[in-house]
């Protein structure tokens, strides 16, 4: 379903970029590298569909833990634009936006421990513990943003600022060394301390920001 979503949109975007696009655009920002094409509808208003995706690496810290994560963003969107000023760029940008984005993270030991609500347990080699999270499939949007107004052909300067909402669902687990050294009644107190530092610091980031610039080319 989440990928059919996904495929969806950019099939969207690419068919308007071959067929009936009055622009087509690429742009870079906290939704990843895009491409993406846009339509008018009059002078006030006009559509346009995007994809974008990213992936990357870097170090997260959750309840004193270190851990290695992987993120992988994958967006696309559909949006109504509505240009209050006839012959002014600036545009108001409402939407749905359709995600894959999820983040996986490896806890590395400190020191040969691990810290769970404020005690610490050794953490052997091979003894780690898992936190994932991933955003809804569907996320509504708003946002300002200039470009996507026909004003002639040739290139442009496009730019949105705006916010996404949506709640990411977690998951932690323990590996199977981690679980049989600490014992069914320890595991099951580290996965749900795990699991609410988790939820809290995820719950921090339900309003994702957007903030795109980018190129675009109309006909």
């Amino acid at each position: 379903m989440r990928n059919g979503a996904l495929i969806c949109v950019a099939s969207c975007a690419i068919c308007l970029q071959t067929a009936e696009a009055q622009e087509i655009f690429t742009q870079g920002g906290t939704q990843g590298i895009g491409i993406g094409a846009a339509l008018s509808l009059g002078s006030h208003f006009g559509v346009h569909a995007d994809f974008n995706g990213l992936d990357f690496n870097h170090d997260i810290f959750l309840g004193g833990n270190r851990y290695k994560d992987d993120a992988r963003l994958r967006q696309g969107g559909v949006y109504l634009d509505y240009f209050p000023f006839s012959g002014h760029g600036w545009r108001v940008t409402g939407g749905v936006r359709f995600t894959d984005d999820s983040l996986t993270a490896v806890s590395t030991p400190n020191n040969g421990t691990y810290t769970f609500g404020g005690k610490l347990y050794p953490a052997p080699p091979g003894a780690t513990a898992t936190a994932s999270v991933r955003y809804p499939t569907t996320m509504p949007y708003l946002g300002i943003g200039f470009g996507h107004k026909p004003e002639g052909k040739g290139f442009g300067f496009i730019a949105d600022i705006g916010v996404a909402y949506g709640v990411p669902q977690t998951s932690y687990t323990l590996s199977p060394l981690l679980s049989r050294l600490a014992g069914p009644k320890l595991s099951s107190m580290l996965v749900n301390t795990g699991q609410q530092e988790l939820r809290e610091k995820a719950w921090r980031f339900r309003w994702y920001p957007v903030v795109q610039i980018g190129v675009s080319y109309r006909f």
